[in-house]
């Protein structure tokens, strides 16, 4: 959707709040125009000679008037401005709930600061557009029309005179707006890679320090803030130059309107009234045509705002609901998860996965293990959707996991990532966070399952510890064990362990994976792991390297069949002998 399709969906709901915005510009440019034209006919009344109480009703009127456009001024700021709020609102809910539902692959491609920028300094930018901008372009499209309509009224010759230098201002304004927008669109890019090298830096903190990087990187930021200093000075420039050059303009136009419509007076083919009125009519024209620039300025940076916002929403999900998709779930827990035939690739990358043909019958606890880079998490990931399989080649219960809901089958899948992630909130409310109604004892016994629940217990403010941005308040073993324990809470029928056991030592990893004995037995199970020792204790066990399945069986199967897993298994046990030299 182009920036102004897209603009106009979101100003349309709120059409009727515009309208009375605009009704109260209108009246209230009445109200300014009036009082001129009250002030001439007061000049005419006292050239005539006029008693005071006449002269007090134009006093009065003029006072009225004036109160009247400052009423019906608040009431048009209330309208546009407050709908500019609510279209910002609108367009930021938008934002991130499309930001939800695109891909893995989106976020590969796509820097966290930049994505940060467009859902702050971009919106902001858009919240200016549609609220002052929208006000000062609605309030000066009525003041030039409304005024020119005035002095047209006073004295077509004379209004000829005092509009001459406006093709300057047009000719000048157009090439004003072009370079604006130009200029604005570089400082909002600019804006963003400075965001992104800000968040990097912060995320990678620990890697920056054990680096001894933090001169190198103050110098690189420097020069970004540098580039983004220069490039806001460029359109501060333009823009500072715009205003006076409005000004000189409308300061001819008036110098005009002195000379003609005074010789105009002399000659007598205007009164006196008239000229002054001319005159305050001039002026009245005067803000808006000074404010011009300021006005296009907030509009073409709005516009560039908008762009980089579309641009956005214009990215495809392409992970979604099918149109045929299942309104009724099949029985997960008694389902078979089958792969057939299955090869996927990554974008831009050669296959993942080859070929790939395993069923894993329901209740059962499947170890894949196999070199790294061989597809063990790729596997694991197409099972909830993260990245979508080929159709017809993953299928859960018989159904083709395309056609089941993406809601249905990730409630189904309790998932837990190489990396585990945890939000900055509290260990309670991390653990809970699929299962917002856990009861105390639950979340207890789920910590205790995964070997949390002493160590919780130990935190300063036990469950209701705030672990940190991306939990860096716990150690790696800890974050891994609270990710599991989250997995486990909802009771998900499905369970992915994506080397959740990675930050844990090896005979922790055991222990937990006996203790979880009779929880695993309920649920399908896929442990992918590097620990050998952690596969054993699986009912089966698949071995893939380059994508392909090349062994599968149980432990003492495959170590029977002397190929690659018995190759691994080796190696492994030689590296630990090793360690404990």
């Amino acid at each position: 959707m182009s920036p102004p399709r897209l603009l106009l969906a979101h100003l349309r709901p709120y059409g009727l709040r515009y309208a009375l915005g605009f009704l109260f510009l209108a009246l209230g440019s009445l109200c300014s125009l009036a009082i001129p034209w009250t002030v001439k006919l007061a000049i005419e009344a006292l050239q005539r000679g006029s008693s005071t109480p006449e002269l007090r009703k134009y006093i009065l009127l003029i006072l009225g008037l004036a109160a009247a456009h400052g009423l019906v001024r608040l009431g048009s700021r209330f309208s546009i401005l407050g709908g500019g709020q609510a279209v910002e609102q609108d367009v930021r809910n938008r934002l991130y709930r499309h930001l939800q539902a695109l891909p893995q692959a989106f976020y590969h491609a796509h820097r966290t600061g930049d994505l940060m920028s467009r859902a702050s300094n971009d919106l902001a930018a858009v919240r200016h557009l549609v609220g002052f901008g929208a006000l000062s372009l609605l309030g000066t499209a009525i003041a030039f029309v409304g005024t020119l309509a005035a002095m047209l009224a006073l004295d077509p010759r004379l209004t000829l005179y005092a509009m001459a230098p406006f093709p300057i201002l047009i000719l000048v304004a157009r090439r004003f707006n072009a370079t604006v927008h130009q200029e604005s669109q570089a400082v909002q890019e600019q804006l963003g890679e400075l965001s992104a090298k800000v968040q990097e830096n912060l995320a990678g903190m620990a890697v920056v320090r054990a680096y001894a990087m933090e001169a190198s990187e103050i110098r690189q930021f420097q020069g970004l803030n540098g580039e983004y200093l220069g490039r806001s000075l460029r359109l501060a420039r333009t823009q500072a130059a715009f205003s006076p050059l409005m000004g000189l303009v409308a300061g001819i136009g008036t110098l005009i309107v002195l000379w003609q419509g005074g010789r105009a007076v002399v000659e007598t083919r205007i009164t006196l009234g008239a000229f002054v009125a001319f005159n305050a009519y001039l002026a009245h024209l005067a803000w808006p045509t000074i404010a011009l620039g300021w006005t296009l300025s907030i509009v073409r940076r709005g516009l560039a705002a908008l762009g980089r916002i579309a641009e956005i929403l214009a990215a495809e999900p392409s992970i979604r609901d099918a149109s045929d998709a299942l309104d009724r779930p099949p029985d997960f827990r008694a389902a078979t998860i089958e792969f057939r035939n299955l090869t996927f690739a990554h974008e831009g990358r050669g296959p993942a996965l080859r070929n790939v043909t395993l069923a894993i019958p329901p209740g059962l606890t499947l170890a894949i293990v196999g070199p790294t880079g061989s597809g063990k998490s790729t596997l694991g990931a197409l099972i909830p959707r993260l990245f979508d399989p080929p159709a017809g080649s993953l299928l859960i219960g018989g159904t083709d996991v395309r056609r089941l809901r993406l809601e249905h089958l990730r409630r189904a899948v309790g998932y837990v990532p190489q990396e585990p992630f945890l939000f900055s909130r509290t260990v309670r409310e991390n653990l809970a966070l699929a299962d917002d109604d856990a009861l105390a004892p639950r979340l207890e016994q789920t910590a205790r399952a995964v070997g949390l629940d002493a160590e919780i217990r130990a935190f300063p403010e036990g469950w209701d510890t705030v672990v940190g941005e991306r939990g860096i308040t716990l150690s790696g073993g800890q974050r891994q064990r609270a990710a599991l324990a989250r997995a486990l809470l909802p009771d998900s029928p499905i369970l992915i362990l994506d080397d959740a056991f990675a930050n844990v030592d090896a005979a922790k990893e055991v222990e937990i994976l006996e203790a979880l004995g009779d929880v695993l037995r309920e649920r399908t199970t896929l442990l992918i792991t590097h620990r050998f020792k952690a596969a054993r204790a699986a009912d089966w066990i698949v071995v893939l390297d380059e994508g392909r399945i090349v062994e599968q069986g149980s432990h003492d199967t495959l170590i029977a069949q002397g190929g690659l897993y018995r190759r691994l298994w080796r190696i492994q046990q030689l590296e630990e002998e090793i360690s404990r030299a």
